[in-house]
């Protein structure tokens, strides 16, 4: 699996801006696509924070095929959201010690 982190510092006083731009249409957007296994949005637990993150889950292949097909920023932050950010940076992890398929359990009656 590949987690991708998207981290960006959203301008001084906008904060509700950007999460409703997100809640609005980079999550519905990204909720269905063709190998995502999860997402999670985070918003600054402390006041005085301007950093939010996106990580997102995906199967390997379809973060390739999601690479060559288009660009990500593009497709996943809406154009209504850029003018809201500060900067921004992404960074794609490949998990290990994982499985890419559920856990089964090992005894069935414990």
């Amino acid at each position: 699996m590949i987690i991708r982190i998207f981290r960006a510092i959203v301008r001084e006083g906008r904060h509700a801006d950007f999460k409703k731009v997100i809640e609005m249409l980079t999550l519905p957007n990204i909720k269905h696509r063709n190998g995502m296994v999860a997402f999670y949005p985070g918003q600054p637990v402390e006041a005085n924070s301007d950093e939010f993150v996106l990580i997102t889950v995906w199967k390997d292949s379809a973060i390739k095929k999601f690479h060559s097909s288009t660009d990500w920023i593009k497709s996943i932050i809406p154009p209504e959201a850029l003018p809201l950010l500060q900067e921004w940076h992404d960074q794609d992890y490949k998990s290990f010690g994982v499985h890419e398929e559920p856990f089964k359990p090992l005894l069935q009656n414990l």
